[in-house]
């Protein structure tokens, strides 16, 4: 479950995941404009898995930055734009793995400046009947690109579930 740092909601499209200001302090990331980087880049998350969770290609790659970067299973795959990103990702095709929906377990910023933050994280795929699938940790790079906020590269133990897939 999510750690105490970032209760979540019982909905797996409610999560939120604010970092309380002592914790962002110890991390050295103080200043108000690192601050409002981490904030914008919770926020993007949420909408990102929002989006993933509702099987909305089209939405999810909205969340993204372009060129979007993914390491996983030995491999770098990389999308140029929205469009290639939401053609290649059907997400409901997960669904045929017994996939239901996935929640941030935890998501820590690690560094942040006023242009990018990194996030360590770790998320849980949950079948129908809420039972957990597997778990991956993970790190996001979200950046702020033209005054908007997206996740520009994503390096995860999640391999890869379906050829060409971002998921």
């Amino acid at each position: 479950m999510f750690t105490a740092l970032h209760p979540m909601s019982a909905s797996p499209a409610q999560a939120s995941i604010r970092t309380p200001p002592l914790l962002l302090a110890a991390l050295g990331i103080a200043t108000p404009e690192a601050r409002a980087a981490v904030d914008a880049g919770l926020e993007v998350l949420e909408r990102f898995l929002a989006a993933f969770n509702a099987r909305d290609a089209q939405a999810w790659a909205q969340t993204l930055q372009f060129p979007h970067v993914r390491l996983t299973a030995g491999q770098v795959q990389q999308w140029a734009t929205a469009e290639d990103y939401a053609r290649s990702n059907d997400i409901a095709a997960l669904a045929d793995t017994g996939w239901a929906f996935t929640r941030w377990d935890h998501v820590l910023p690690v560094h942040a400046d006023p242009d990018k933050v990194h996030f360590a994280l770790r998320f849980t795929r949950y079948d129908r009947q809420e039972r957990p699938i597997a778990s991956f940790d993970a790190l996001y790079v979200v950046t702020k690109l033209d005054g908007r906020w997206g996740v520009q590269a994503r390096s995860s133990f999640a391999g890869i579930a379906l050829e060409g897939a971002a998921f």
